[in-house]
């Protein structure tokens, strides 16, 4: 045992020697060495009895050796100094200063002030992050602590001759390692009071807290503050603003506070609130400027409690959405509707004012309740949804070849003029489908029979609609709301936050197109022809009439030819009348459009009807409460007291939020199947069914029709059976776009970076490729006579489905794809062609764009693997082509060569 212990203390004697011999130090080794002396002392005096008092004095040695450190750093002298400071607050910040500047965490451990009691005096004692005993949790979850014992102690007092905080380094030693870097500790990451304001300024705007971190560093370097810190103090101030509060009743103050108008009702029996329905002071301004249409849809996901928003908007002279209301309610049906729709009708000014047409989907329940609340509206339908139903149930009952035909038919009957064409149409559209009786008949007994009067153009082209014949303006609007809301999980607070901010830059911008319509003027309409209305009447407008004079030229002043539409559905002059206008010499009368157009302000006060003064005087009702309330019993006023306090203390009401459904964070896992409690989750519409099923189908029944059965693994890409066979085997994958006559545009956009909903660029481009100088000679040659048509295949007048007329077309697309991103282009269908760029040279790190025709009406993209085969070029690309370009054929001559060996073989 004394051998044993002779070893260890050379060991320690060791490594106090190699760290110095510092004061403390050298009293542990000393103390250890007089022990050792006297138990080699009484050994030898005593002999044997003296055993266990030598074993003690040995473990009293080994525990005065293990306290010793392993690791030692002295930080003495970065702490010594003859400073005096004038205050306590100087002496924290001059220590914890020097302490960062040395990757060392100073905190306070002990501090004292004067009191004039006795044991009180002013000191502070500084001391190390992690001094103190390392505690054991006997918890399973994987705590840790950072305590090791660390000596590091600064003790500060005020110096006995007055001249102010005095430093004194008791000791300047840490038992640890010192970091290279300070990111993630605990209390250097602690945020500062400038670096709290920053956080609260950026989060008050809704700036994610990544952004907000990002921020933190570019504007204070030496931060090094973590996510966690930013998370934790926008949850400290979420809960300073709220205070006490419930959500219900912070809903309500801040409602109140922007002097929204709003009102609620509660369920039978209970506090929970049922609907709410507020709308922002400005959006009533201008429902009473502007109340001729009204578009109105449900969304869903937008708050914690599943319920579903119920979101109304309306359109400026300029053609910009204003939000006219929210609502947020507890089911969709006829009851809740007509509580909504009344809310609405008293936020018009004029007690006979509402709306000339209201557009929505074909929900019944909502239809009801404006047949309800306004039986004087005109109820139009969605034209794109009806359409996209339409084309579903086409793909459920019909063939592949004739799908394209009477998508094309039933177009027509939509979009027929009058009552005589929608005759003809739909007769035509009768014999084509002579054998598809449950497609006739879904068409008749769903929407021509009961609703041809609600979107065919026949009828509603009579209506005063102002160009809204879907709902896109309110889906777009719900797009924009949920942009800013971010996420689904938000109470109801969170929600109205996000749509006042939503509210305020749709004003800002409202506000802004006001200004440009009054002062500004566009250079198609400085003739005089427009003299009376610049300035008068918005730019929208304008542009309108424009394009309406560029018909003049063949409808004259004839009404029969013109048709009038834009005289009834726009309320601004038709092509006959402005041909009169022009023969007769005179500019545009300001009569001639209609007021909607003329309004270019809402800084105005809104009229009231002469017989609406006495609605808003409450005289009555006031003294009518008063004799009711000295009537009744004590029961009696307390509860009519209680009802009273909730109107004229909303912030103090007793409501509370619905419980909430289900957990929304993440997703359904598994595909087909939804919670049960899911009252409001989103089906996927009926069209979306279909085609997922026509898909199948297909999938299914194309191998019967080849030569050759091919069963489908699980594993091959979706429509490889529709290409040609020796092709298949280079082929990785078949990426498929959304179907709505945009499919070739958005595969082209996909290919080149832009993602798929970057197909409207795509067309734009080839638009103007197809007019470039350099290459306008090129395109004569090789369109001719097609020029035109293929400049207006590429226009669109909407978003939604586009009509076949207006889908990408080979090969006229191909050349001006290939010429306009330098690519080469191969398309996969009936025939293959390959087409390379006409005007430049070839390139070895060219890229290769594949497509593929499939179905004989929709484009896809196709995955290929390196250097597969490439099918031949078109006759035109060799007569048109310059002579540059002909080294793409002698580039990619070994692969075309393949793509030949390949075909007879396999054809």
């Amino acid at each position: 045992m004394f051998c044993r212990f002779m070893l260890r203390f050379a060991y320690y004697v060791e490594s106090i020697m190699s760290f110095g011999l510092q004061f403390r130090f050298m009293l542990a080794f000393c103390f250890a060495a007089v022990l050792v002396l006297l138990a080699l002392h009484f050994c030898f005096r005593f002999g044997v009895v003296s055993v266990l008092y030598c074993n003690v004095a040995f473990q009293l040695a080994f525990l005065q050796m293990e306290n010793l450190p392993k690791i030692c750093v002295d930080t003495t002298d970065a702490f010594m100094t003859t400073e005096r400071f004038g205050t306590r607050e100087e002496v924290i910040r001059w220590i914890k200063e020097v302490g960062i500047d040395n990757k060392v965490t100073v905190i306070i451990s002990r501090s004292d002030t004067e009191t004039g009691k006795r044991g009180r005096s002013n000191k502070i004692i500084f001391g190390c992050d992690k001094g103190g005993k390392h505690k054991i949790s006997d918890s399973g979850t994987q705590s840790a602590s950072k305590k090791c014992g660390c000596p590091f102690k600064i003790r500060s007092t005020p110096a006995k001759d007055g001249s102010g905080w005095k430093i004194d380094v008791k000791c300047g030693l840490h038992n640890h390692g010192l970091p290279d870097r300070l990111e993630g500790h605990s209390f250097i990451g602690r945020l500062t009071t400038d670096e709290k304001q920053h956080v609260a300024d950026l989060a008050k705007r809704h700036v994610a807290p990544r952004n907000i971190l990002l921020s933190l560093q570019d504007k204070f370097p030496e931060n090094v503050t973590r996510i966690t810190q930013v998370y934790k103090h926008k949850s400290v101030i979420e809960k300073e603003i709220r205070g006490p509060r419930s959500e219900i009743q912070h809903l309500f103050k801040l409602i109140e506070d922007a002097g929204y108008v709003y009102w609620s009702r509660k369920k039978d029996d209970s506090e929970v609130v049922r609907e709410i329905f507020w709308a922002h002071p400005d959006s009533v301004k201008l429902l009473n400027i502007f109340p001729i249409v009204l578009v109105m849809d449900s969304t869903y996901k937008t708050n914690k409690y599943r319920q579903p928003l119920f979101e109304i908007v309306g359109m400026t002279s300029t053609e910009l959405t204003f939000a006219v209301g929210f609502a947020y309610m507890e089911s969709e049906q006829t009851e809740n509707f007509c509580w909504v729709l009344e809310k609405l009708k008293e936020l018009f000014v004029k007690k006979d004012m509402c709306p000339q047409v209201i557009l929505t989907d074909r929900d019944l329940a909502l239809m009801k309740a404006i047949e309800v609340v306004f039986p004087n509206s005109i109820n139009l339908l969605c034209r794109f949804h009806i359409n996209k139903n339409v084309g579903a149930k086409c793909k459920q009952h019909v063939v592949n070849d004739l799908q394209k035909t009477i998508d094309t038919l039933w177009m027509e009957v939509v979009w027929a003029s009058d009552e005589v064409e929608y005759g003809q149409r739909l007769h035509q559209l009768e014999q084509a489908c002579v054998d598809y009786s449950g497609f006739i008949n879904y068409v008749k007994d769903t929407w021509l029979t009961p609703h041809r009067h609600r979107f065919v153009g026949a009828w509603i082209n009579r209506v005063l609609h102002l160009g809204n014949t879907t709902t896109n303006r309110v889906e777009s609007a719900h797009w924009k709301l949920k942009q800013m809301l971010g996420n689904s999980i938000g109470d109801m607070v969170k929600c109205w936050e996000a749509m006042n901010n939503n509210l305020r830059l749709q004003l800002g911008n409202i506000r802004a197109s006001f200004q440009k319509s009054f002062y500004e003027v566009e250079n198609a309409h400085v003739s005089p022809f427009y003299g009376y209305l610049r300035g008068s009447v918005s730019r929208a407008a304008l542009r309108r009439i424009a394009e309406e004079l560029l018909r003049v030229d063949y409808v004259g002043t004839n009404r029969q030819i013109c048709g009038c539409t834009l005289r009834t559905s726009y309320g601004l002059p038709c092509a006959c009348e402005l041909g009169r206008y022009r023969v007769g010499g005179i500019p545009i009368p300001i009569d001639a459009v209609h007021v909607h157009w003329r309004k270019l302000t809402m800084e105005v006060e809104l009229e009231k009807g002469e017989d609406d003064g006495s609605e808003v005087d409450m005289t009555a009702a006031m003294d009518e409460l008063w004799r009711r309330f000295r009537s009744l019993d004590v029961v009696g006023k307390r509860a009519l007291r209680s009802r009273v306090c909730e109107l004229a203390y909303p912030t103090m009401t007793t409501l509370c939020p619905p419980p909430e459904k289900i957990k929304t964070k993440g997703g359904v896992k598994k595909k087909g199947k939804k919670p049960a409690d899911y009252d409001v989750y989103r089906d996927p519409s009926y069209h979306e069914y279909v085609d997922k099923a026509s898909q199948s189908s297909q999938r299914q029944s194309q191998p019967s029709q080849t030569s050759k059965k091919i069963k489908l693994s699980k594993k091959q890409p979706q429509f490889i059976v529709q290409f040609p066979n020796h092709i298949r085997s280079y082929i990785e994958d078949v990426v498929n776009v959304e179907s709505d006559g945009n499919c070739g545009f958005r595969v082209i956009a996909s290919l080149h970076g832009y993602g798929e909903d970057g197909w409207s660029m795509v067309r734009r481009e080839l638009g103007l490729e197809l007019i470039d100088k350099d290459r306008s000679t090129l395109y004569d040659k090789l369109f001719s006579n097609r020029l035109s048509a293929v400049r207006e295949s590429l226009m669109i007048e909407s978003f939604g489905s586009q009509p076949p007329e207006k889908w990408m077309s080979l090969p006229d697309m191909g050349y001006l794809i290939a010429n306009r991103y330098n690519v080469v282009l191969v398309c996969l269908g009936n025939p293959c062609i390959t087409f390379f760029p006409m005007t430049s040279s070839h390139s070895p790190n060219v890229s290769i764009y594949c497509i593929g025709f499939v179905n004989q009406n929709h484009w896809v993209q196709v995955n290929m693997k390196e250097g597969f085969p490439l099918p031949p070029v078109t006759l035109d690309w060799k007569k048109f082509r310059s002579h540059i370009a002909t080294t793409w054929m002698l580039g990619f001559a070994g692969r075309m060569q393949h793509w030949q060996l390949l075909t007879p073989v396999l054809a």
